[in-house]
């Protein structure tokens, strides 16, 4: 009988997390708006190569949108340049522009895909998840693999709902 109450226990205890895991990532559907961004790069030893953090501009364009049939939209109208120490290149502004990309859940975070077979003739790999800091802020991290000496470059953008 003790054996059956820890058995419903444990059940019950699993079902509530499954729970929470779940409304944690419908807490991510919807439209979250940019508001900061940080471009560095790190050589093939660790060390770092540029890092940039930017504030500003972030306009209603700059976005990542998550709809509950597993899409995601990114929208964007500034380019950001990462700036080697000593430069300073400002973010060019380009026509607005969204991409759609595909997204599966693990746990917690969230591993975006492209919806289209890209041509990827430098064969440079990349990863990008998306994951929750917080209820109010979401963090979308992007990681390219160059074939120079092992170095990467990385992009960290933070959103807030």
């Amino acid at each position: 009988m003790k054996r059956a109450h820890l058995l419903l226990i444990i059940a019950a205890l699993a079902l509530g997390v499954a729970a929470c895991k779940k409304e944690n990532n419908n807490a991510a559907i919807g439209k979250w708006q940019e508001t900061k961004l940080r471009l560095y790069g790190k050589d093939g030893t660790g060390a770092f190569l540029y890092d940039t953090t930017f504030l500003q501009p972030f306009t209603s364009a700059d976005f990542i949108q998550f709809n509950t049939n597993n899409t995601c939209v990114i929208g964007s109208d500034y380019y950001y340049y990462p700036n080697a120490p000593g430069e300073h290149v400002p973010p060019q502004k380009i026509p607005a522009n969204t991409s759609i990309l595909n997204y599966t859940t693990i746990g917690l975070t969230f591993v975006l895909t492209s919806q289209n077979n890209l041509i990827n003739p430098g064969g440079f790999a990349t990863g990008d998840t998306v994951s929750n800091i917080d209820s109010h802020t979401l963090l979308f991290h992007s990681v390219v693999n160059s074939h120079a000496g092992g170095v990467i470059n990385v992009s960290d953008a933070y959103y807030t709902k």
